[in-house]
């Protein structure tokens, strides 16, 4: 987590928005999230993008809003990190007491989100869940709702992951519970989400799905079904061993405090 100086533990909480290459998305989607967090009834906060490989113009879209809003910073790394690796990054980074990301398409709107935030109240973890919610715009095609579908099953029959949504792109975390989770996530691409919520369960957090609506956007999606896919579900072999880890782990310093 990052420094704290007497201005920045007044700050309640941060969003990470990780970027790769989002020239035409990032703008509504900050402009969006600054509106709406302006209300000072959510309390202080940071919005932090991490730029991750760019090569378009996202840098000069995102330093608009910086040099416009004391709220954003800008964090940059020349080297693409993966979704995981910039949320990572941005969390390393962050000084509220309450975590959220988001991916820069705006799919899940900022009032939607602020239900994540809100959920946090009686919850370590929630996680946005669009199968309940209400679904805008365009309609997904068939090979997305394939892979969605196929993700869960797998998830719940492998991984042992009881929830319709895991890859949401919205979930929030009280610092403290990613203080616990972060030492055992290696993930740092399109599986990072699989890995947050199997390492939590190991470590017997409490989740909490939140019905959001979204919007359905198809296109600019960094997503590369037939090489991504593939890559994705070799991964749940690592993840599993690991959450295996973690369990044994967490149970055996419970354990040693009895």
């Amino acid at each position: 987590m990052g420094n704290h100086t007497e201005e920045s533990k007044n700050i309640e909480f941060t969003i990470v928005v990780p970027a790769f290459n989002e020239e035409h998305r990032i703008g509504p989607t900050l402009d969006d999230y600054i509106k709406y967090f302006s209300n000072n009834q959510f309390g202080m906060h940071e919005i932090i993008v991490v730029l991750n490989g760019c090569v378009d113009g996202t840098r000069s879209v995102v330093q608009r809003f910086e040099s416009m809003n004391s709220h954003v910073r800008l964090i940059e790394f020349k080297e693409p990190l993966g979704k995981g690796g910039a949320i990572v990054e941005g969390f390393a980074s962050a000084l509220g007491k309450y975590l959220l990301f988001i991916d820069a398409d705006n799919m899940v709107e900022a009032d939607q989100a602020s239900k994540l935030l809100d959920a946090l109240k009686r919850t370590e973890i929630a996680i946005g869940d669009r199968v309940r919610g209400q679904q805008i715009g365009g309609s997904r095609s068939l090979t997305r709702w394939a892979i969605s579908f196929l993700n869960r099953v797998w998830s719940l029959i492998f991984l042992n992951i009881p929830y319709k949504d895991t890859q949401c792109g919205a979930k929030a975390l009280r610092s403290s519970a990613w203080l616990k989770i972060a030492p055992f996530i290696e993930e740092r691409y399109w599986a990072f989400d699989l890995d947050l919520i199997a390492q939590a369960r190991a470590l017997n957090l409490s989740i909490e799905e939140v019905p959001v609506r979204w919007n359905h956007v198809e296109e600019g999606s960094k997503v590369r079904p037939l090489i991504d896919v593939p890559k994705t579900f070799l991964s749940t072999f690592g993840i599993k061993r690991r959450a295996l880890r973690t369990k044994s782990s967490a149970s055996f310093k419970s354990n040693m405090k009895k």
